[in-house]
């Protein structure tokens, strides 16, 4: 088989299972299967596949059909400008998740956080793709501590193989911990009287939308999407965890939260129930969709607000 065929073959199989990105997925797998990039495939369509190659295409041709993400298969996904390895013990990065990434860049680049001990703290890690992507970009600073923390033990050693594939291995510190629950009060992670940076993609499904959409889930960690009955479980959970910190730790919080559009309303009513002083901003991304929650806090805030 030529690489016209074997393009043709893929896409014509993924139309007729309506997977929507044929072509493209049809592109990228054959790239893999012919360790070639992209360009390789349409200036040489006469190319002929070795069996070894045709085997490996067809592999890859079937577990996607069975619905798994290209980006498993491959092994690795962009974001932000980075290639990242994933699996199955981590969520596949995002495009909506870089604008979390942006606007945590454009607040460091823009304001005073450019001080000793200043601490971002990444809230359920994955693949460790947006504090990663935040050092790489912010590499000659010196005076921020990067942290990465999730609960999964497999997703922090993508996240550490990832860190070192990117040159921040030695800047960001990967731990486990129940959201904030086992290094809140520990100074060995957050030192008092400074600025904090908190980003958190946490998982926002609601039981019913995940169920409803299963199986185009079902080959991600369930635990990284379903988030109980209101798909708020894990931002309850950690604005509780955050309250008695902003109350008397820092001189400035900063939260970055990535959010489901349908949940703004909601989530709004539950930041200002656990911190009643915070300036809430959401920002909206390319599909012009609520995706992201900016909650600040200061000394000034804090001192009108004791009460919790």
């Amino acid at each position: 088989m030529i690489i016209k065929q074997a393009l043709i073959f893929g896409t014509e199989k993924f139309k007729k299972n309506k997977i929507n990105s044929a072509l493209l997925d049809a592109e990228i797998l054959l790239s893999c299967a012919l360790g070639k990039p992209k360009e390789f495939i349409y200036a040489h369509p006469e190319y002929q596949i070795s069996k070894t190659q045709d085997a490996k295409y067809k592999k890859h041709l079937l577990r996607r059909l069975k619905g798994e993400p290209t980006a498993y298969i491959l092994g690795h996904k962009e974001f932000y400008g980075l290639n990242f390895l994933v699996n199955n013990n981590v969520l596949i990065p995002r495009p909506e998740t870089e604008l979390l990434v942006e606007e945590v860049l454009k607040y460091i680049k823009n304001s005073k956080l450019k001080i000793k001990n200043s601490t971002l703290a990444d809230i359920g890690t994955g693949s460790g793709c947006i504090p990663i992507a935040i050092a790489k970009n912010l590499y000659n600073v010196e005076c921020i501590k990067y942290y990465g923390i999730d609960n999964s033990i497999k997703a922090l050693v993508v996240a550490r193989k990832n860190a070192k594939l990117h040159g921040v291995v030695k800047k960001i510190k990967f731990t486990k911990s129940d959201l904030l629950k086992n290094i809140s009060h520990n100074t060995l992670y957050f030192i008092h009287n400074t600025c904090l940076v908190l980003t958190a993609n946490l998982p926002y499904l609601p039981a019913k939308i995940y169920r409803q959409n299963y199986q185009h889930l079902k080959y991600e960690p369930k635990n990284s999407l379903l988030a109980g009955q209101d798909g708020l479980k894990y931002y309850r959970q950690l604005f509780k965890q955050l309250q008695p910190m902003v109350n008397c730790q820092w001189s400035i919080v900063s939260c970055f939260l990535e959010i489901d559009p349908s949940q703004t309303i909601a989530l709004k009513k539950l930041i200002k129930k656990y911190l009643p002083a915070a300036n809430i901003t959401v920002k909206k991304d390319l599909a012009g969709l609520n995706r992201l929650a900016i909650v600040k806090l200061s000394q000034n805030h804090k001192s009108h607000s004791n009460s919790f």
